[in-house]
């Protein structure tokens, strides 16, 4: 019998939870870089997070308005929140998209012309309530939220004062000429860590152009 001791066993990773405010990464993003709209979302934050596992994902959106000139931009929004539910960790959780009444201000805007805005609702509430619902059920140890609205702010300092234990990680999604515009003072003395999304990897972490779905169909990626 070896007087050897056992070999010491690697300390298990950390729980990691991910929230993804899905407009405004889109807009911060993805309108920048078109190229990168099909990404494994899952395979990316894996990726970002090597040292702690990754237990879920939730991507925060909304289904926009079937109106004629948003056709073809609601299948392709439709197309891959599908591909998105084939990866395991992902849950997409939707709120709410509707039209607002818009009056021109401008001066030299005599006839006050109105206008239609499309508005995500619900989208900051529901990120919100998921942040404060993880903490207090412990299931997780590491929060890693995706946005630059300040409307997280108090959620976030709510998980900060009542569950210090947990690391809360900001990542804001710009490119990183907007870094300097996006700064928030606000997460340093939550002692929150807040810094641009590293984007430098999204173009190889894309889904295959043909998605298999777990019922066995298929959905591919739009042109």
């Amino acid at each position: 019998m070896s007087d050897e001791p056992p070999p010491l066993q690697p300390a298990p990773k950390k729980r990691c939870t991910v929230y993804i405010d899905a407009f405004n990464w889109y807009y911060g993003i993805f309108v920048h870089h078109p190229e990168w709209k099909w990404l494994n979302i899952q395979s990316f934050f894996e990726y970002l997070r090597l040292d702690e596992e990754v237990t879920w994902i939730g991507f925060f959106s909304a289904i926009v308005e079937p109106q004629r000139h948003q056709s073809t931009k609601r299948d392709r929004q439709k197309r891959y929140l599908q591909a998105l539910k084939a990866q395991p960790k992902i849950e997409i959780v939707l709120g709410k998209y509707q039209e607002r009444t818009v009056t021109c201000r401008a001066l030299d805007c005599s006839r006050r012309l109105t206008y239609q805005v499309g508005e995500e609702k619900k989208t900051d509430v529901n990120i919100a309530v998921r942040l404060m619902d993880d903490a207090i059920r412990q299931r997780t140890d590491s929060m890693v939220v995706v946005s630059a609205d300040s409307d997280l702010e108090p959620a976030i300092a709510w998980v900060r004062t009542n569950y210090p234990h947990i690391k809360v990680t900001v990542y804001v999604p710009a490119l990183p000429d907007d870094l300097a515009q996006r700064r928030n003072d606000n997460y340093q003395r939550m002692k929150v860590t807040c810094r641009v999304l590293p984007i430098d990897s999204m173009s190889r972490h894309l889904l295959p152009s043909l998605v298999t779905l777990p019922d066995g169909s298929t959905v591919e990626r739009p042109s």
